[in-house]
C-alpha cells in the first residue's frame, strides 16, 4: 500500500492526493482546518475515493461482460490502484492508471483513466479523464466520494441545491423519500441532514437533478462547501448516524438494486465509450 501523498497548494488551500487510488487525503484552508474527512476505525476509513469502473456494490460482487462473468468489488478497483504521477507542480497534480493484467482478471477492456486536481483560488477541480483503447465499446462508471467534516455533527448541516428539484430524492436501501429531512426555500431544495436520516448508514440518492451544485451549510446559514457538478448524472449524499462527516457524491453512474443485470451493457446510467474515444468529466470543490 502507498503513503506517498503529493502536495499542491496557494494562498487559500493546501491539498494531499495518495498515489494509491489517486484519492484526495487533505484539503486545509489558509486557517490550517481541515475539511476533509481523516479516515477513522469507527465510522469510514476513507477520505474521497475515486469509483470506477462501477459506483456502488455489483449484486453478487461481479459483473458480466460478453457472457463471461468477472469479480468486482464495491465501487471498483480504482481505490485500490497504484497511479502513476504525469505531472505535477506547485498548484496542479495528475495521475494516470492504465489498463494492465491485474485490472484485466476483473474488467476485461484496456483502457487509461487521468485524473486531474487544479487549484484555481479557492476551489479545487477534479477532472476524471477516460481514453478507451480497446477494439470495441467500453463500459463503465465514474463517480467521486469526498466526505466532509463536519465538527458540529450531522444535525448542525443542511444541503442546499441551487434551485428546487422537481422530483424527490429516495433512499436507496427502501426506494422511499426521506420526507421529515426534505425542505423547500426561496425556490431552492434543501436535505436537512440528521442521525436519524442516516439511520443503518443509509444513502440518498437524487437521479438526474436539475441543480448542478450544491452548497454544504450550517444552520446558521453559512457555507461550508460548494460542490458543483456540471454533467454528472446523479448525486448521492451518504453519512453514518454519530459521526461527524458527510459524503457529496456525484457520480456518473448507478448503484445496482434488485435483479443483476445480464451484461455490463445494460447497467443504469451505464456510460458507453466507442474505440479510442475520450470521456471527460468535472466536478469543483470551493471552500469557504
Amino acid at each position: 500500500m502507498s503513503l506517498y501523498n503529493i502536495c499542491i497548494k496557494n494562498e487559500y488551500l493546501t491539498v494531499k492526493i495518495n498515489t494509491l487510488g489517486a484519492e484526495l487525503t487533505s484539503v486545509q484552508n489558509a486557517h490550517g482546518d481541515e475539511l476533509l474527512h481523516q479516515n477513522d476505525m469507527i465510522f469510514w476509513q476513507d477520505h474521497a475515493p475515486v469509483l470506477f469502473p462501477v459506483c456502488g456494490t455489483p449484486i453478487g460482487k461481479k459483473i458480466r461482460v460478453n457472457g463471461k462473468e468477472y469479480p468486482m468489488g464495491s465501487h471498483g478497483f480504482a481505490k485500490n490502484s497504484e497511479f502513476n504521477l504525469m505531472e505535477c507542480s506547485e498548484d496542479l497534480a495528475v495521475f494516470s492508471l492504465v489498463s494492465n493484467e491485474e485490472t484485466k482478471k476483473c474488467y476485461p477492456y484496456d483502457f487509461e483513466l487521468i485524473v486531474t486536481y487544479k487549484l484555481l483560488g479557492k476551489s479545487i477541480d477534479v477532472s476524471y479523464e477516460i481514453i478507451n483503447d480497446s477494439d470495441g465499446d467500453m463500459y463503465f462508471s465514474i463517480g467521486s466520494h469526498e466526505g466532509y467534516i463536519l465538527l458540529e455533527g450531522l444535525s448542525e448541516y443542511e444541503i442546499h441545491f441551487e434551485k428546487e428539484e422537481p422530483e424527490k430524492p429516495y433512499i436507496f436501501e427502501t426506494r422511499l423519500a426521506p420526507e421529515e429531512s426534505l425542505d423547500t426555500r426561496d425556490g431552492h431544495s434543501v436535505l436537512k441532514l440528521s442521525n436519524e436520516l442516516f439511520t443503518d448508514s443509509i444513502t440518498v440518492v437524487y437521479e438526474n437533478p436539475i441543480s448542478k451544485a450544491v452548497y454544504l451549510r450550517n444552520k446558521a446559514g453559512d457555507d461550508k462547501i460548494r460542490v458543483e457538478f456540471e454533467g454528472f448524472d446523479n448525486l448521492f449524499i451518504w453519512s453514518c448516524p454519530m459521526s461527524q462527516f458527510v459524503c457529496i457524491e456525484p457520480w456518473c453512474g448507478m448503484a445496482e438494486f434488485g435483479e443483476a443485470p445480464d451484461d455490463i451493457s445494460k447497467k443504469e446510467s451505464i456510460q458507453r465509450l466507442a474505440p479510442g474515444e475520450q470521456f471527460e468529466r468535472h466536478h469543483i470543490i470551493t471552500v469557504y
